[in-house]
């Protein structure tokens, strides 16, 4: 019992630093796993032995091709061709479909952040070309929001899966996910988010952002020159990232070998330079995603999760209790804390309690992580916990525009995306 009260303590502190954020999530990480290890709870070289797990080099190797191929020019030549679409810069319900679609796709299998960080700049030159028939203020917001559910259809799209990921590894009678596993929940989910902002929500929008026009905060020159791409290397980046794609989808290996595989080819080839790939890795992701497993595994090995989970099936019927009731449960539980707290956090927090209560049950854990992952992805009510929607405040949004807006949106994905889970993945 000890260790269950000291692992409690441990983790409500490196949670009430998440929420507060009054030091950097990846410290906040990195401390809490150590803490767990000077507290006699894990040995040291579990507490760090994340930083060596599949899901970090699977991150490693996929933030390098997704570098690689915006250094080569690859994602923006896509961005720019979407504008030369027939009609699509003539109607601004036209152009937002055409952007969502194209955004949530890319951000499945590139960082949704660097999905947005290009588009935002595409959106606000066509908009100043459009003559007012495109405006950023009813594009902005959709963009990050498709980005953020587009980013969790596969395993390295966003931060949670890949922390789930790393959590069902270290966890004995686990099966790890598929490299599609969470496309099926995910792909629903940017079903409703685009039919929502290319419908009622873009009827919503023109009522609720009575605000003007932000000045435009991106460079006047954004013309694409296709003589700044290196063809050569943007055909050798893209057939490196698609094969990587194919072995992922084949089993052929484990994805982190994969990812890490593709990534240094990406720089053996001169894709991009050894220098600009330790430049553009985001560490910090690194040092959220080996910190939070080392803490997970501390929590496991204490006993705290297994304790939680049985009270909370006590709370649901015990044994007796309904795996589905208590999958939505727990997706709602992902939802509400996914808009307070980051989403990497809750996942973090979540996975190993809905891992706990799957085993229990005797049911599939990857069911209840599934839930977890596209939970806390599906938040659209505060800007603050997710950094695509974040990136978006520049649209000149205030706080309550996206509880106005996002609010409807988070309801609506939450009954029919929560409800429909366990529906998909079955028990």
């Amino acid at each position: 019992m000890g260790q269950i009260i000291v692992a409690t303590v441990i983790t409500g502190i490196v949670l009430v630093l998440f929420v507060t954020q009054a030091i950097p999530l990846s410290i906040t990480s990195v401390f809490g796993a150590l803490a767990m290890a000077f507290a006699g709870i894990i040995e040291f070289s579990d507490a760090l032995a994340g930083f060596s797990s599949d899901a970090v080099m699977l991150t490693i190797g996929a933030i390098i091709m997704g570098s690689a191929l915006t250094e080569c020019g690859v994602t923006e030549l896509i961005g720019h061709s979407l504008l030369k679409i027939p009609k699509v810069g003539q109607s601004e319900r036209a152009f937002l479909l055409v952007v969502l679609i194209t955004c949530a796709t890319l951000s499945a299998f590139l960082s949704n952040v660097a999905c947005v960080a290009m588009f935002l700049p595409l959106v606000a030159a066509t908009a100043r070309l459009s003559e007012g028939r495109i405006t950023k203020k009813n594009t902005y917001m959709a963009i990050g929001m498709s980005a953020l559910v587009g980013g969790c259809c596969t395993l390295v799209g966003s931060t949670p899966q890949l922390i789930a990921q790393g959590i069902l590894q270290a966890t004995e009678g686990c099966e790890q996910m598929t490299f599609f596993e969470l496309t099926k929940g995910g792909v629903l989910a940017v079903i409703m988010v685009i039919a929502y902002f290319t419908t009622i929500g873009y009827n919503f929008e023109k009522k609720v952002f009575t605000f003007d026009e932000v000045p435009d905060e991106f460079e006047e020159d954004t013309e694409f020159d296709m003589s700044t791409i290196n063809k050569p290397k943007a055909i050798l980046a893209s057939s490196i990232f698609v094969t990587c794609i194919i072995l992922f989808v084949a089993g052929v290996g484990t994805v982190g070998g994969v990812g890490m595989a593709g990534g240094c080819l990406c720089i053996a080839t001169r894709c991009i330079s050894e220098k600009r790939a330790f430049m553009t890795m985001d560490w910090r992701a690194v040092a959220i995603l080996g910190g939070t497993l080392g803490i997970a595994k501390g929590l496991n090995a204490s006993g705290a999760i297994q304790l939680v989970a049985e009270k909370t099936l006590d709370l649901f019927g015990g044994e007796s209790a309904n795996p589905f009731i208590l999958c939505f449960a727990i997706y709602v539980l992902s939802t509400v804390l996914g808009n307070i707290v980051s989403h990497t956090a809750t996942s973090a927090i979540l996975c190993p309690l809905g891992i706990a209560l799957a085993l229990a049950l005797e049911v599939n854990p990857i069911t209840f992580v599934v839930a977890i992952i596209i939970g806390c992805n599906a938040t659209f009510v505060t800007p603050t916990a997710t950094t695509p929607v974040t990136m978006t405040l520049v649209g000149g949004y205030r706080f309550m525009d996206y509880v106005k807006v996002g609010t409807p949106l988070n309801i609506v994905v939450m009954i029919v995306v929560g409800l429909m889970i366990p529906v998909l993945y079955g028990f």
